[in-house]
């Protein structure tokens, strides 16, 4: 067997395997909100469409992504920029649906020997496309004058196995909190200065709802993504291995006292009635419930940012941001959440090069900046943050600053450069639905759950490693 038939192979035993695990799960949102709602499409077309010049010497380019609504379009506009201003090179953007869809379908057109030149994989993703051995490592596609020094480390960081940096940071992410500036000031609380620990939430939740400004006092997304950054502010390995960074991961650290935080507070919090449920990776529903003010908590992604403070005003409050709450005030830092760009390894030459110049002309300054104030992801690059500081940005844009904050805070570590797995999504699923057992099942503690979901978890790792291997 050939090595790019073995490769194939691997992606239809254990990549399609491992997304057919999510069957269970309500919800197809990427770890930041932003799952798509166009049709999958073939790729051969779309809204994106766009040419640089033409003649034999063209290359053509096809870029699928994740990005739905307003996202998208924002998308569709920087590839038109790019491609009428690249020489030789046209560009078609094609939105493929969610970010676990956009996944799939890449991975079904490798298998089909027919792949985009450049695919958006979210960063639970990142093992799995390694594993697959089909994606050629960006830092070997990029112009060689690109200086990686002025990249944030912190993203970067996510994507760097081995000392080799895989993928292209893109839209970058992580969790913040934001609430309604308006009601706190109806019940009492200062507006400017938000609750920052998880009893502080649970306070203020309490206090809200006393004054009856919102119904229940907070919400988020049923989404393991929150756990995972709370398992790093702990300085908490979700895995073993350093993170599944020295080694593949063979055990889940869900029975941890760090884990034991996190349920407690969150069943707790239910259990007070202050805890609107939305849902399994529920987005939408969250978000809806806070702008329509049936709750004066949101815990989010700072990737909407803009359209959050224009939906707030639009339901008359004003929009704040806060920091992610963590138990006891205890800050180790954040992972970074969205999604990043890949290159596969079996396209030609030409169309490597001018996926490199296209990935290294969408992360410089102006095309970060454009991207990170429209909304709210946060730029891969400091010279970008440096310049809109003294362009006064963040001075009339003061929710922009929390997540960037976070960012810069954070401490190096394996907990906070994140988990490496393969059956990350199947795994998500499983803490998720493990959530829904806690609150639901009264004869079921947090305990007796989450000793569950960790032995399902590690037999999903053990079935995923005997493949991978």
């Amino acid at each position: 067997m050939t090595a790019n038939r073995s490769r194939r192979k691997f992606i239809k035993g254990a990549g399609a395997a491992t997304i057919a695990g999510l069957a269970g799960c309500t919800g197809d949102g990427g770890s930041d909100g932003s799952s798509g709602d166009g049709s999958s499409g073939d790729g051969s077309s779309g809204d994106g469409t766009t040419a640089g010049s033409t003649g034999s010497e063209t290359v053509s380019l096809r870029f699928w992504h994740a990005m739905g609504g307003d996202l998208g379009k924002l998308i569709d506009s920087m590839v038109s920029d790019f491609a009428s201003q690249a020489d030789g090179i046209e560009m078609t953007a094609t939105q493929k649906g969610s970010y676990r869809e956009t996944l799939n379908a890449t991975t079904s057109a490798v298998q089909a020997g027919n792949p985009p030149a450049i695919a958006q994989i979210f960063e639970i993703g990142t093992q799995l496309a390694i594993d697959s051995g089909v994606f050629a490592p960006v830092e070997d596609i990029i112009p060689s004058d690109v200086n990686f020094d002025n990249y944030l480390d912190s993203v970067l960081n996510y994507y760097r196995i081995n000392g080799k940096l895989n993928s292209m940071p893109f839209n970058s992410s992580n969790a913040i909190f934001y609430y309604n500036k308006n009601a706190f000031e109806e019940a009492g609380l200062d507006p400017e200065n938000p609750p920052t620990t998880f009893q502080g939430i649970t306070d203020a939740a309490n206090t809200l709802t006393e004054a009856g400004v919102v119904d229940k006092g907070t919400t988020w997304p049923n989404h393991s993504w929150f756990v995972e950054q709370w398992f790093a502010e702990q300085g908490q390995t979700l895995v073993n291995k350093k993170n599944g960074r020295t080694g593949r991961a063979d055990k889940i650290h869900l029975e941890s006292e760090a884990s034991k935080n996190i349920f407690n507070w969150w069943a707790d919090l239910y259990n007070q009635d202050q805890y609107l449920n939305p849902g399994i990776e529920a987005w939408s529903e969250a978000q809806q419930a806070f702008l329509t003010q049936k709750v004066g908590i949101l815990g989010y992604s700072t990737s909407s940012i803009a359209p959050m403070k224009q939906g707030a005003k639009d339901n008359g409050f004003e929009l704040g941001t806060m920091r992610l709450p963590t138990p006891g005030g205890q800050r180790e830092g954040v992972v970074i959440g969205g999604a990043s760009l890949w290159s596969p390894a079996d396209i030609s030459e030409a169309k490597k090069q001018a996926a490199g110049k296209f990935l290294a002309w969408l992360t410089k300054p102006e095309q970060q900046k454009r991207w990170h104030t429209n909304t709210g992801y946060f730029p891969v690059r400091e010279e970008a943050i440096s310049e809109l500081e003294n362009e006064g940005f963040y001075e009339e844009n003061p929710n922009f600053t929390t997540a960037i904050e976070q960012l810069r805070e954070t401490k190096d570590s394996p907990a906070t450069r994140g988990a490496l797995m393969g059956p990350f999504t199947q795994i998500r699923t499983m803490v998720e639905e493990g959530y829904v057992n806690m609150i639901q099942n009264e004869n079921r503690s947090v305990t007796d759950v989450l000793n569950k979901v960790d032995s399902d978890a590690e037999d999903a790792l053990a079935s995923y490693n005997q493949k991978a291997n």
